[in-house]
């Protein structure tokens, strides 16, 4: 686990690393206090949009993986760079419209398909291998919680021989380059709504 301090150090090491994937410029692969840990992170860039009065979030693009490659400052810092490249026509003035995000995924373990109905929404999240990756923030968005979800990933991939949920632990931007703050979002109206159980006490 990250303290706030770490969250915030991560994001601007991750939003550093697009500015100079975008100018052209080595990585920074390293840093003293990231480099000391290990750990799978999606990185998430949400874009700011504006229309008649209102604004909102329009996710742009993620990228990550389950499981580290090496440690944290150097997975973050490629991650970021390659998400550069697969968003489209991406530019620094985009990047400065954005808000950054990032999600540290540990305690990857295997379970049934059955016990996806059960999860502690808003804190897990599933790996169906290869490819399948479901965030906690994701079943909020699409309000797949409970048995939606095993429908969803049946949807996706079958029902799957294995599969397997993993712990997360959020960092956010509120403004772009501005206040990071660590989302809870077992705290989230969502989750009572849809289920009203299964949520963190």
């Amino acid at each position: 686990m990250l303290s706030l301090e770490e969250g915030s150090k991560l994001i601007s090491h991750i939003r550093t690393s697009m500015y100079r994937k975008i100018r052209g410029l080595p990585l920074k692969l390293s840093d003293e206090s990231l480099s000391r840990y290990k750990a799978g992170v999606f990185v998430t860039v949400e874009f700011l949009v504006r229309s008649n009065g209102t604004e909102r979030r329009e996710v742009r693009g993620s990228l990550g993986v389950v499981q580290p490659v090496r440690d944290l400052a150097h997975d973050s810092a490629k991650i970021a760079g390659k998400l550069v490249l697969a968003i489209p026509r991406f530019s620094e003035m985009d990047l400065r419209r954005s808000v950054i995000e990032a999600t540290l995924i540990g305690d990857l373990r295997e379970t049934s398909f059955d016990a996806l109905s059960s999860l502690r929404w808003g804190i897990e999240g599933v790996y169906v291998p290869p490819v399948l990756v479901v965030l906690p923030q994701t079943m909020l968005e699409l309000r797949i919680l409970g048995e939606a979800l095993k429908r969803y990933v049946a949807s996706k991939v079958g029902v799957p021989e294995k599969v397997y949920v993993f712990s997360t632990q959020i960092f956010y931007e509120l403004r772009p380059e501005g206040q990071v703050i660590e989302r809870e979002l077992w705290r989230s109206r969502i989750i009572s709504q849809a289920l009203g159980l299964n949520t963190v006490k």
